[in-house]
């Protein structure tokens, strides 16, 4: 099948759930128009074959599902509702096309647009919209000193099938001064939630620990998908709480010894 033949087979199977879509597939640029008293957010992340998955390890399939679940990920971690997606894949057979985004569209998110290409390995580049209420979204940077520090599962096994937490983006909404998603370790993310807060915290529990894994993988291992979140409130299941922000040296008193491309 050629490239004009694969377009016209994606455009037909895409989920039609996007509200907002002026214009999608088909046309040079996507057109969305928001709703009034909302905000938009966005995300984007590479899925490289090689780095983030190998073949025949993953299938088609599998690929398109975890490079959108990257980003469904960081929508849920701002307590924001998906709304559409673009996405630019390159592949070396144009039979992986299909089945990946098979995968993608298991997700049920709309697609707006995107773009197709040759390349002698996997690229995919995944870029995602969300909406929250205006002035609602939850960063990374709003801990304060009295807040709890949650996980929202456990940690230490490394998922070829995530599932990005939107079932908690109301409470995550309604609760939490400051939230991201744990999938460089816990470790790492905590350091950067720390830092970009200008706060610290007192470790009071261990994460909670996947069975299988060790405590040594709960906090350094990565690719969890689940959420780290800093909240006034006591919040119960599925949240473990594992530390208290308080004022000090900006940072974790931990090693963050997680993932880091470039380490």
């Amino acid at each position: 099948m050629n490239e004009r033949g694969l377009i016209d087979w994606i455009r037909k199977r895409a989920p039609r759930f996007g509200e907002g879509i002026e214009v999608g597939i088909g046309d040079d640029c996507a057109v969305y128009r928001p709703s009034r008293g909302e905000d938009l957010v966005f995300t984007t992340d590479f899925t490289i074959e090689g780095r983030h998955f190998t073949l025949p390890d993953y299938t088609p399939r599998e690929v398109g599902y975890k490079a959108m679940a990257r980003g469904v990920s960081d929508l849920a971690a701002m307590a924001a509702t998906p709304r559409f997606a673009l996405i630019s894949l390159a592949v070396p057979d144009p039979d992986f096309v299909k089945p990946f985004f098979s995968g993608v569209f298991s997700h049920k998110i709309a697609l707006a647009g995107g773009d197709l290409s040759r390349s002698d390995k996997v690229h995919v580049d995944v870029v995602l919209c969300g909406s929250v209420p205006k002035g609602k979204a939850i960063l990374r940077s709003g801990a304060k000193p009295g807040d709890r520090l949650y996980v929202s599962g456990p940690l230490g096994i490394w998922k070829k099938r995530p599932k990005p937490r939107l079932d908690l983006i109301e409470t995550v909404r309604a609760n939490a001064h400051a939230a991201m998603d744990i999938t460089d370790g816990l470790s790492m993310d905590l350091d950067r939630m720390l830092l970009a807060s200008g706060v610290t915290c007192e470790i009071t529990a261990a994460p909670p620990i996947h069975r299988g894994a060790t405590l040594e993988q709960a906090w350094h291992h990565g690719e969890d998908y689940e959420l780290l979140v800093a909240s006034p409130k006591p919040l119960g299941k599925p949240f473990h709480e594992i530390g208290i922000v308080v004022a000090g040296r900006p940072g974790s008193p931990l090693p963050p010894k997680g993932w880091d491309h470039f380490r």
